[in-house]
């Protein structure tokens, strides 16, 4: 009895942890200069494509701006700084300044395929593994046409689209054409930093993805 009592204490820690970890969006643009404090951790640099938690601190100075999309409803907030910012689970708080984002509502399609962007410690088996029952052939072909129509309804520097294909392609183990995407991003748009954290973060994707 002692010992099922402690089990469940145990199980209870572990879901309680579970859901205080729980990432609720993602960072899709960064510039300028803008730190990022998660919980009992100092603040850091803000990178793009972080997936940011539930109480995380975003601290933007001077011209910086931030776009980031929540996983729960599709907001998408663009921030202009100076602010600080609370990550919620739908949206963003201001905890200190009185700017407001410009927001819009991604579908629902383009959201879910975000969310599986790899971390950069290169997680990405739980997407994958749910792909195997979808015919792979019939899946590739769907992607590539909603990626199409993405592409025409989106501005030409909005990269959500992009975002949505290299999370299907790795869903689908589609690595050469993670490659090629990413080496067109690159060569359109040379030296762009953002483009560098994206190439890493896929990098080990792969890596991690072929084990």
């Amino acid at each position: 009895m002692i010992k099922t009592g402690w089990l469940k204490v145990a199980l209870l820690a572990l879901v309680s942890l579970g859901a205080t970890a729980a990432e609720v969006g993602l960072v899709t643009a960064v510039s300028g200069n803008v730190k990022w404090q998660e919980e009992k951790a100092a603040a850091s640099e803000l990178k793009p494509f972080v997936k940011v938690r539930e109480g995380d601190r975003l601290m933007m100075e001077g011209t910086s701006r931030l776009q980031v999309v929540y996983f729960e409803g599709g907001r998408q907030e663009t921030w202009q700084g100076p602010v600080a910012l609370e990550v919620g689970n739908g949206s963003s708080k201001t905890v200190k300044g009185s700017l407001q984002p410009e927001v819009r509502t991604l579908p629902a399609i383009l959201v879910k395929q975000l969310s599986k962007t790899p971390s950069a410690d290169g997680n990405v088996k739980t997407g994958m593994i749910r792909v195997r029952s979808i015919p792979p052939y019939d899946r590739l072909e769907t992607v590539e046409k909603e990626y199409a129509e993405m592409r025409k309804q989106a501005d030409a520097s909005d990269r959500n689209p992009e975002l949505y294909l290299l999370a299907s392609y790795l869903e689908l183990r589609e690595f050469d054409k993670i490659e090629t995407l990413l080496k067109q991003l690159n060569e359109k748009t040379p030296g762009d930093p953002d483009l560098a954290s994206l190439n890493m973060l896929y990098t080990l994707a792969i890596r991690e993805a072929k084990r």
